[in-house]
């Protein structure tokens, strides 16, 4: 399993010219990074007197960013299944019709869910983010930093994810899913850029943060 590597020996598989993973096993690490940052924020948050008053909003967060974590290291593994299910198919013999036919159908398949899991890395991420506009004004002061590395993170999950789906979209033969899958795209990136901005907009117009500011 992926998830149960080293972070040497899943970079040096990722550097290899094998796959997976790929693309979207890394969208899903770049998730896993992003809520295991903002738990930190939020337990470093929790400990500190000057914050007990938000300790009900900052355990809520923390049991959500604990099922996240879960869900996002199950998903660099469930990505790799999806690609190597695809590949597998790819390669089926096609010498006849009737092979031709099992095989197209075969790739269909494997396209579909090479296309639809990424949406669900995606939408664990843009949940991160949610999650870090709730608590990036109540969080220490000495751990905002780490919870913008975080958004960061997360929304580089998300433009990941959205790439491995539209890679596959030009293959896929169903309209309607394709459609569906477009739409999808849309507004995951838009809702994921705006609340990025939000986010930076508040955090960069004070200091130590303003230099950071466009």
């Amino acid at each position: 399993m992926l998830s149960a590597l080293s972070i040497n020996d899943f970079a040096a598989k990722l550097a290899s010219d094998v796959v997976p993973p790929g693309g979207g096993s890394t969208a899903a690490l770049y998730g896993l990074m992003a809520a295991a940052l903002l738990e930190m924020a939020v337990n470093y948050s929790l400990k500190s007197p000057q914050h007990v008053e938000d300790n009900e909003i900052l355990s809520a967060k923390q049991a959500d960013l604990t099922r996240l974590h879960i869900e996002l290291t199950i998903l660099i593994d469930r990505d790799a299944l999806a690609l190597q299910g695809l590949l597998a198919a790819t390669d089926l013999s096609a010498t006849t019709t009737e092979t031709q036919k099992v095989r197209n159908l075969a790739v269909q398949k494997g396209l579909k869910q090479a296309a639809e899991l990424p949406i669900e890395t995606a939408s664990a991420c843009l949940e991160v983010m949610e999650i870090g506009k709730a608590i990036v004004g109540i969080v220490d002061k000495m751990v905002v930093s780490d919870l913008m590395a975080g958004v960061a993170a997360a929304h580089a999950g998300i433009t990941a994810s959205l790439l491995s789906t539209a890679i596959n979209l030009g293959e896929i033969q169903e309209e309607t899913l394709v459609s569906g899958l477009t739409g999808q795209i849309y507004l995951l990136r838009t809702t994921g850029d705006e609340l990025k901005a939000a986010i930076e907009e508040q955090v960069y117009s004070s200091e130590p943060f303003t230099v950071l500011r466009g």
